[in-house]
């Protein structure tokens, strides 16, 4: 098997092996929109705000208050 020149092109040939593998079918929407979702987050920065230890766990006792 020749490399392609193009790594998106190889990446996504191999991802369509995977999911014919496990029977995903091209009509599957909820699989494609999963996989369109996790490829997409990977190209997104993340900003990550570090708070001080007290304020990050009041912060989480508020949110869990809120749920």
């Amino acid at each position: 098997m020749t490399r392609s020149a193009d790594p998106l092109r190889e990446l996504a040939r191999e991802r369509g092996r995977t999911l014919g593998e496990l029977g995903v079918q091209p009509q599957d929407a909820k699989w494609a929109r999963a996989e369109a979702e996790a490829i997409a987050s990977l190209t997104r920065p993340q900003m990550r705000l570090r708070l001080p230890a007290p304020l990050s766990r009041a912060l989480r006792r508020l949110l869990r208050l809120v749920r």
